[in-house]
């Protein structure tokens, strides 16, 4: 791996690669900006995630910061919108470095970097259509773009964050419902893992249901499954609900609407 000297960048870094002119004719022109995310520690991340955004994203970003957390972002600037001249390339080149900026601001300031609005940012248009694909019976299309935003997430939250973990829980329900799939117990391995260290009493609603899973999954590839049906068992000792009618998707998004006070729509 590429060595990292003392003088470059570390930490969590939004590059804005290139930005084009939407080439669609059925839709009105606008700008696509390609955003490039890196975590570097003492070498170089060897696998960015690469997203691509419009003007309206990253205002949309602001805007809700801005009402979330007024104080912070006081004195953050963003460019304005213009009536004319929207693919001037000085005026997109300008564009881009203002990007650049906010992404930096709040990559540096815990509260914003925690932020829904930048989980929305980085993840909302790519996860509805995941999600789109999970309800239209076609997980093998939403693995690929669960595991492109599970990848991106890691390098911005830590291990067993609420955004992470409904991330791979949903990675793990994606693989179940595609076994030809050849990480399925890569991923339920690792949701197991993690979810070893986890506490929120939010988050412990999935448990069950990832235990659940993994009982099936184990037993499918012959595994011993039996210290998962003991921590079952012990679970519900305690007076945890077993509820054996909703599929682990639907608790995830269950889960996810309590952890960030989403509404019901």
């Amino acid at each position: 791996m590429t060595q990292i000297m003392g003088s470059e960048k570390k930490g969590l870094i939004f590059e804005i690669l290139s930005a084009k002119i939407s080439d669609k004719p059925e839709e009105k022109k606008y700008v696509i900006y390609t955003l490039q995310i890196r975590y570097i520690s003492t070498t170089d991340d060897l696998n960015p995630s690469i997203i691509d955004r419009r003007y309206t994203h990253f205002l949309d970003l602001y805007t809700s910061l801005r009402k979330e957390h007024p104080n912070l972002m006081n004195n953050v600037t963003f460019p304005k919108k213009v009536l004319t001249g929207n693919f001037d390339n000085e005026l997109i080149s300008a564009r881009s470095t203002g990007f650049e900026s906010l992404l930096k601001f709040i990559s540096n300031e815990s509260r914003l970097r925690t932020s829904y609005a930048l989980l929305s940012f980085l993840q909302g248009a790519e996860l509805e259509q995941a999600k789109e694909f999970y309800r239209n019976k076609e997980p093998a299309l939403a693995y690929p773009i669960l595991e492109n935003i599970f990848t991106l997430l890691n390098k911005v939250y830590t291990d067993r964050s609420p955004a992470v973990l409904l991330t791979l829980i949903r990675l793990v329900a994606c693989a179940e419902a595609t076994p030809t799939n050849p990480d399925l117990l890569k991923w339920a391995d690792l949701a197991i893992h993690r979810y070893n260290g986890v506490s929120d009493s939010d988050l412990l609603e999935l448990y069950i249901p990832l235990l659940q899973t993994c009982t099936k999954l184990w037993s499918q590839n012959g595994r011993d499954s039996s210290d998962i049906q003991n921590r079952l068992a012990s679970l519900q000792k305690q007076g945890m609900k077993m509820n054996e009618t909703a599929s682990i998707m639907d608790v995830v998004d269950s889960v996810e609407k309590n952890i960030f006070g989403l509404s019901a729509s």
